[in-house]
């Protein structure tokens, strides 16, 4: 199995976040953008949202600051997996997110980190303009090309 990737268009987002409504109903049961996995951030300036979403990084920098050993990356889907156990809260894989996916969660001391729902992510089956797409990791630059070439605001920036 070919590994897969979140990516996000900014150019299609409306803002709506059903996204992250739909990562906090899976993982906690309750709709709440504090608990989500995926943010999404208006920029005023230019009305364009973004999404700041786990790149599932080839070379995992938050797993290899970790030094509890918390953190480790799936065989099966390729997407980080958080051990509960033994993660202390140090926040070190936050400082070490070169895209800022990473947050705590907000009652708990450990780290919310996309899993992506064990390969069938819940914000690309419910986004209604596909602005989330869950694409292998060769394919993932193309929306982001493509929007740069048609001119329309970044997505941010490529995977690795």
């Amino acid at each position: 199995m070919k590994e897969k990737v979140l990516v996000f268009e900014a150019g299609k987002c409306t803002g709506c976040r059903i996204c992250e409504q739909w990562c906090s109903l899976e993982h906690f049961s309750v709709a709440g953008p504090a608990l989500s996995r995926i943010t999404i951030i208006r920029d005023h300036g230019s009305q364009v949202d973004n999404g700041i979403i786990c790149h599932q990084c080839a070379h995992a920098p938050c797993v290899s600051s970790c030094k509890p050993g918390a953190l480790s990356k799936s065989d099966a889907t390729g997407a980080i997996i958080v051990d509960l156990e033994k993660c202390n809260g140090c926040r070190r894989c936050i400082r070490a997110c070169p895209h800022g996916a990473i947050r705590m969660h907000p009652d708990e001391k450990y780290v919310l980190i996309c899993d992506l729902c064990g390969g069938n992510p819940r914000c690309v089956r419910h986004c209604p303009e596909q602005a989330v797409q869950y694409l292998e990791r060769g394919k993932a630059e193309r929306p982001y090309r493509s929007a740069l070439v048609r001119g329309r605001p970044k997505g941010g920036k490529c995977n690795e």
